[in-house]
């Protein structure tokens, strides 16, 4: 049997936000939507930083953190990403975080998973860690929602985009929690969700982010109550796996976290479906970051350690999920709760949103 797999370290790094209520009045969002998702505002980078360049600093974060176990020995970086990462084709991200961080015995990959990027990337780094392949890695993530390529208030149905880049360091030398048990699933039926009817393009820049056509042209094809059903059939399967595995039961879990999406789509598509309540997740920290890209679980990691909402012996369920439909669900056990400054709400609110 492999040695355990342990999360040595999580952060995020989070620009100031955005208001939500000025959204509305500028026209930028819709107010039936402002009242449907509760998202208070919305983190937005400025200047010139580059994406690569915001999961560096998110990287830098945890690597301090885990300094005491890992140092700089880092085997395998596993860079995830929802949107642009700074150059259309050709280039990958993945290596130059590894190149900026100075981690030069490391293998460097990006994986393409959408919202369930940096879940999946988690998956892929347990496993090459079981398989015995380094006893060290790293997960990155790193999203910015500029327009005019994509709009962060409208770029789709429930989900609005908050910049911010995250990092996990993990290590089987130890670590504040113990990852029990990792699976990922797909529910291929519902790809048409994200690809719509129109045909494929043959190049980069044909087409501004539209995530609403496609999701509008399927539900009206096969109906929303299709939809509903096979997203939560996947879920509660997989769920039911993963647990099946530890032995544990949902009321076992202290917390469990999920995408930060609008309350109304997760509502429908994660807290009825695993009959849960919003106050065992951060859904009310969401409010304030909204849609992370890859990053949400990532961050909610470390809000929880942060923020001391975690004791010695809790479980955390890990929830996530993204286009394709794929999902992610990881049991974590708490083994110590680790001494890190509050930064995750370290970045400016509006002046009309307070905590």
């Amino acid at each position: 049997m492999s040695a355990p797999v342990y999360i040595t370290s999580a952060a995020a790094w989070i620009p100031p936000a955005e208001s939500a209520k000025e959204a509305v009045a500028e026209g930028k969002y819709v107010a039936e939507d402002f009242e449907v998702n509760n998202i208070l505002c919305l983190p937005a980078a400025t200047g010139d930083i580059s994406v690569p360049d915001m999961g560096v600093l998110a990287a830098r974060r945890a690597l301090e953190r885990a300094s005491d176990v890992v140092g700089d020995g880092i085997d395998l970086l596993v860079h995830a990403s929802l949107y642009h990462q700074g150059r259309d084709w050709g280039w990958t991200s993945g290596p130059y975080i590894q190149r900026e961080l100075g981690l030069t015995g490391a293998f460097s990959i990006n994986l393409d998973g959408l919202s369930n990027g940096g879940m999946a990337a988690l998956d892929f780094a347990v496993g090459q860690l079981e398989a015995g392949r380094g006893t060290s890695a790293m997960v990155t993530t790193a999203d910015r929602f500029l327009a005019p390529g994509i709009n962060r208030w409208r770029g789709a149905y429930g989900i609005v985009g908050g910049d911010g880049s995250t990092a996990m360091v993990l290590s089987k030398n130890g670590g504040f929690a113990r990852i029990h048990a990792i699976e990922s699933l797909t529910d291929a039926s519902l790809e048409p969700l994200w690809r719509g009817s129109e045909p494929f393009t043959t190049s980069f820049g044909e087409v501004v982010h539209d995530l609403r056509s496609p999701k509008k042209s399927y539900l009206e094809e096969v109906g929303k109550e299709s939809v509903l059903q096979r997203c939560e059939e996947a879920l509660v399967t997989l769920v039911r796996s993963v647990l099946g595995r530890t032995g544990h039961k949902l009321d076992d879990f202290a917390r469990i976290l999920m995408p930060n999406m609008g309350h109304g789509l997760m509502q429908v598509q994660f807290l009825k479906p695993l009959g849960i309540t919003s106050e065992r997740t951060l859904m009310d920290w969401g409010r304030y970051t909204g849609h992370l890209g890859a990053g949400d679980l990532i961050a909610g990691v470390a809000r929880l350690a942060e923020t001391k909402q975690l004791e010695q012996g809790d479980h955390v369920l890990l929830v996530s999920a993204g286009g394709g439909y794929s999902l992610t669900v990881a049991v974590v056990e708490i083994e110590s709760v680790p001494d890190w400054p509050e930064v995750t709400t370290d970045f400016a609110l509006p002046a009309d949103v307070t905590e």
